[in-house]
């Protein structure tokens, strides 16, 4: 009878264990409804890990609108991060883990991870909400830098521009010259200045650290993108003569838009492991106006739309002389037939721009989300960086992309197509002036 009783406990014991490496129960009984009813109550970061169980079911829930990551005040290695869900105008603080999300400029965000860079010209890849983190190639397997110290990056432009336009010298309207003599230095710790400034990924990183491929843009001055895999951990520059000013990863394919106007879609020799684009769309002929265009974004809309959304920004100055901010957008969608068309009217979606990342979200379901509407965030990284290490006195600095060094960097709002107004978010309340470098877009992922 001992033994019986003995062996029954230790079955008992057995079951357990097996149940709580299998994890909990979805509870496959309850209907889809209310798992919706369920989800719409909990806080925006229960919702995440609540939708991760019940991954089957997650269709009938509520999309999940953009969250902004809010810098701290001025304090450059915080331990923690505040979250703020703009529809829910609910914020939350989440550890900052190291050392992915401290003193990091944020450089892309892509499925509810970011992409950061330290002041050593390495990049992370970070969840601000589940703390999982991740290391891109280091900048230098690139094959393009001198050997130098550690705090200094040095770039020779031969084979750096050999690369960007296919071949040479000669290289034609380039900002070096002709030949490509010399080398462009920049320390180590404004690299995501002057060298690189975003990063697009084409799946949600794995626990086990795959990204999938990782696009990375570089600077104005620089304009060839580069391109990592999780298989070959280096980072291929690819030839672009136009430049790359904004990516995003759409329908399988890496689409980017050019400085001059024309979206291409990137493709990967598999032999070789080298990118190429190929023009998919005529060039988006941009009218100046009054303001000169200050940036461009690219977005996938409903159906698969592409769509250009121009930002045109302007310094003013207010009733004391002072300095302040403004900007207008346009937005182009590509018709059917292959053209593009100026348009007021984007339907039932709210589009979100920033300098990390640029997407097209539907409204329906998030009622606190206006249609019709570009929630936008600063895009001057440089400003940002300077004012934070309280450099910008120590040089002549006008900033990366022809924006005013005066600009405000906390500039950010929603702006109506319709009626061309800027509005405040009022998710954001009182917090317009705490901000020591803009806000970033981070889209919630289902891990």
């Amino acid at each position: 009878m001992g033994r019986s009783k003995g062996a029954a406990a230790r079955r008992r014991k057995a079951a357990v264990a097996r149940e709580a490496i299998a994890g909990p129960r979805l509870c496959p009984s309850l209907p889809p409804e209310l798992l919706a009813n369920i989800h719409d109550r909990l806080g925006f970061l229960d919702r995440i890990a609540f939708a991760a169980v019940f991954a089957s079911s997650s269709d009938v829930f509520s999309p999940s609108a953009p969250w902004l990551l809010l810098p701290g005040k001025n304090d450059e290695n915080a331990k923690t991060a505040r979250l703020l869900s703009v529809a829910d105008r609910r914020a939350a603080t989440v550890h900052a883990p190291y050392p992915a999300l401290r003193d990091h400029l944020v450089i892309g965000s892509s499925r509810g991870w970011l992409a950061t860079a330290d002041g050593r010209g390495q990049i992370y890849l970070v969840n601000p909400a589940s703390g999982e983190q991740h290391a891109l190639p280091h900048v230098t397997t690139m094959r393009v830098f001198l050997r130098t110290p550690c705090q200094w990056f040095t770039v020779c432009l031969k084979r750096f521009m050999t690369v960007r336009f296919g071949g040479g010298p000669p290289f034609k309207h380039n900002l070096w010259g002709a030949e490509g003599h010399g080398a462009r230095t920049v320390t180590a710790d404004h690299m995501g200045i002057w060298f690189y400034r975003k990063v697009v990924l084409s799946v949600s990183p794995s626990r086990h650290g795959s990204y999938g491929t990782a696009m990375l843009i570089l600077h104005r001055d620089f304009g060839a993108p580069a391109f990592a895999t999780a298989e070959d951990a280096a980072w291929k520059l690819a030839p672009s003569r136009d430049g790359v000013e904004d990516a995003i990863y759409h329908d399988g394919q890496f689409y980017s838009v050019s400085y001059t106007g024309v979206v291409e879609a990137w493709q990967r020799d598999t032999e070789s492991g080298t990118f190429t684009s190929t023009a998919v769309t005529p060039k988006l002929i941009v009218k100046q106006g009054g303001w000169p265009c200050h940036r461009k974004y690219l977005a996938a809309g409903p159906g698969g739309r592409l769509m250009v959304v121009l930002k045109y920004a302007q310094v003013t100055k207010d009733l004391h002389s002072r300095d302040g901010w403004t900007c207008t957008f346009k937005v182009h969608v590509l018709g059917d037939d292959g053209q593009w068309k100026e348009t007021m009217d984007i339907g039932d979606v709210a589009l979100f721009v920033g300098v990390n990342t640029s997407l097209c979200v539907p409204t329906m379901g998030c009622p606190g989300i206006m249609a019709g509407c570009i929630y936008f965030t600063n895009d001057e990284l440089g400003v940002a960086k300077l004012r934070r290490t309280k450099d910008l006195s120590s040089r002549s600095y006008k900033s990366c992309d022809d924006e005013p060094v005066n600009s405000d960097i906390r500039a950010l709002g929603v702006y109506s197509l319709k009626d061309g107004m800027v509005k405040k978010m009022e998710a954001l309340q009182q917090q317009y002036r705490i901000f020591s470098a803009p806000p970033v877009w981070i889209t919630p992922s289902v891990p």
